[in-house]
């Protein structure tokens, strides 16, 4: 090769290298600018979500009468298109009357939205959503109250011209008062029909179904991608009690931390429970998955003098780990069938509004005093009110008797050697407490009379050390009560002879924790309960050793104390035993009547314009 044919090649090659240089930072330009255009595209939405918020807050002030008018200000840029829509979404509210018609209200509702290539995020309704080819949810909820029986939903309209949102915009009121919608016409409060339907249309309406359904148990059904159908209950007929333990969640009944659990089932009509005749009639069931494995591990002893019900076995029980743990004397049932029993709020905020009906705390009827601890008995043989918390101590005994009902507007504390005595001997006894229940060191509650006593606690209920609450073989007692639960230590709530029939605890609180004895305790003492709970709103955790008399049923149970996440724990020592009372077979929570879920329904429509500058 001569001097002429090397000059060529180097400067061949010295083009290709530059062209290779300029493709490789053309390419490199052109991903890092998709990328940061991503970034920025998703910063944007992020941006806006916070800015439509505000817009919430601000349009939620003026339409419930907090201010005349606010400015609200989105920003949405140039490569982003905000616009108000006041035809964006449709809801329609149905309400099924006594005499079997149907009362529609039909709201548009209008919305603004921020778009940007395929994302959407929208303030309609009183509520933040987002959309995008992948489905709607929520950002901030609607203002919604549920609570009890009473369904209020204040609905935030928008009126105005359509058309871009630019830079900001000013809210004001379009009426000087709020359109009541329900109750109205021929509906009124307390509903005496049947359901409630109401169906959304909206490019939100999955997020909104969902939304619906989490805060009401409501049954929801997809009508269209658009379009979702809501129908709230207004009574339920709670399912019959012929179960040892019921997990109504769609989850599972978490069993995998626990040491020992034994079930079987013994009849209070012939007796108190005798293990040395006890049957084998239990029955645990759950909705979803029955679970014996935790972290690998599972129970020492599993025993089932019955039946196990449920969607699906962890482990399989055909593997080596379920064959050398359980003895199971009756069926595996596969039963995709969900239990759905309602909730029980509504029936409890009933019983306790009963009460405060009475009328028994008007200003100034109410006693001051509030500390029993003089070791005396002081009796109460009429209607009552106590203005404060009432503490029973120091071998005291507070009688209620004479049919007598008593409205505390405070909690009640009873320990060392207390005694409350609900005496229905001259009549049914009725107690209602605001706030909390508290039962220790050896504090009790003893039902007697041979009639019915109902306490009612708008709140929760504590009980530990060797503190109890207990009703004799011939006198029944409920108790209702809304927060959460805690029994702890050798705590027993039961029906003397237990007779579970006796007593009814409902609860509508989200937790219910029994803590009891550990392995190493000096005694064979455990927490009982004999009765009938029924809470299926309720997650449950136990550990300790916890002994269970009657039925109950959960939302769900878990093994171990809950964490901050909800979840159960892996103790080193959870004993259950459940025995079935098999006299309570057939039998209804709430005297198998139908209580009310939905009873009260207030619907407003909140109309605002907003119009741009």
């Amino acid at each position: 090769m001569d001097s002429r044919d090397r000059a060529q090649s180097e400067v061949i090659g010295t083009v290709l290298l530059i062209g290779l240089t300029i493709t490789a930072v053309g390419v490199t330009v052109a991903i890092g600018s998709a990328a940061l255009a991503d970034a920025q595209a998703s910063a944007d939405v992020q941006r806006v979500e916070g800015a439509m918020t505000q817009v919430d807050s601000k349009t939620s002030l003026v339409a419930h009468g907090g201010s005349t008018s606010q400015r609200v200000r989105l920003d949405p840029g140039s490569t982003a298109n905000a616009r108000i829509d006041g035809d964006a979404g449709r809801m329609r509210i149905e309400v099924e009357t006594e005499d079997g018609d149907v009362e529609a209200r039909n709201v548009t509702l209008g919305a603004v939205v921020y778009e940007r290539g395929d994302d959407r995020v929208a303030y309609q309704g009183g509520g933040v959503w987002r959309a995008n080819e992948g489905g709607s949810w929520m950002v901030s909820p609607p203002e919604f109250h549920y609570r009890g029986d009473t369904l209020t939903l204040p609905l935030v309209t928008i009126d105005g011209e359509d058309g871009r949102f630019r830079d900001s915009a000013v809210v004001t009121r379009n009426a000087s008062r709020p359109d009541q919608l329900f109750p109205s016409g021929d509906v009124s409060n307390p509903l005496l029909g049947g359901n409630v339907t109401v169906t959304v249309e909206s490019e939100y309406a999955q997020a909104w179904g969902r939304f619906f359904e989490s805060r009401t148990e409501a049954n929801v059904t997809r009508l269209a991608d658009d379009e979702v159908e809501v129908r709230l209950r207004t009574v339920t007929t709670h399912p019959a009690l012929n179960a040892s333990v019921s997990s109504v969640a769609q989850s599972q009944l978490a069993l995998g931390g626990v040491t020992s659990l034994y079930a079987d089932s013994y009849d209070s009509s012939q007796g108190a429970y005798d293990p040395d005749t006890a049957g084998s009639e239990a029955r645990i069931r759950t909705s979803g998955q029955f679970q014996l494995v935790a972290n690998g591990g599972g129970p020492d002893s599993f025993e089932v003098r019955g039946d196990v019900v449920a969607d699906s076995f962890n482990p399989s029980q055909n593997s080596s780990k379920w064959k050398k743990n359980t003895n199971i004397t009756g069926d595996l049932i596969r039963n995709s069938g969900s239990i759905d029993p309602g909730p029980t709020s509504g029936a409890i905020a009933e019983r306790i509004a009963q009460v405060k009906a009475l009328g028994l705390d008007e200003p100034g009827e109410c006693r001051s005093d509030s500390e029993f601890d003089d070791g005396g008995t002081h009796p109460i043989s009429e209607d009552t009110c106590f203005a404060d918390g009432l503490e029973v101590s120091d071998g005291t005994t507070l009688r209620i008797e004479d049919g007598s009902t008593v409205h505390v507007q405070g909690g009640l504390d009873v320990g060392e050697n207390g005694r409350v005595v609900f005496d229905s001997t001259s009549g049914d006894i009725e107690v209602l407490l605001e706030d909390e229940l508290s039962i220790e060191s050896d504090g009790r509650i003893d039902s007697v009379g041979g009639g019915r006593n109902v306490l009612s606690v708008d709140a929760g209920i504590d009980v530990q050390d060797q503190g109890s609450i207990e009703t004799d073989e011939d006198t029944r007692l409920d108790l209702y009560n809304t927060g959460e639960i805690d029994l702890s230590d050798r705590a027993q709530i039961t029906a003397d002879g237990d007779v579970a029939g006796n007593l009814w605890l409902y609860s509508s609180g989200s937790e219910i924790e029994f803590d009891g004895p550990g392995e190493d305790s000096v005694d064979d003492r455990d927490i009982r309960f004999t009765g009938v709970l029924y809470a299926p709103q309720s997650e449950a955790y136990v550990e300790g050793r916890v002994t269970f008399k009657g039925s109950n049923t959960f939302l769900s149970v878990n093994s171990g104390e809950a964490d901050d996440n909800g979840n159960g724990g892996n103790d080193d020592y959870v004993d259950i035993s459940f025995h079935y009372d098999e006299a309570l077979q057939g039998s209804h929570p709430f005297g198998g009547g139908s209580v009310p879920v939905v009873s009260h329904l207030h619907v407003s429509r909140h109309r605002v314009v907003i119009e741009t500058n």
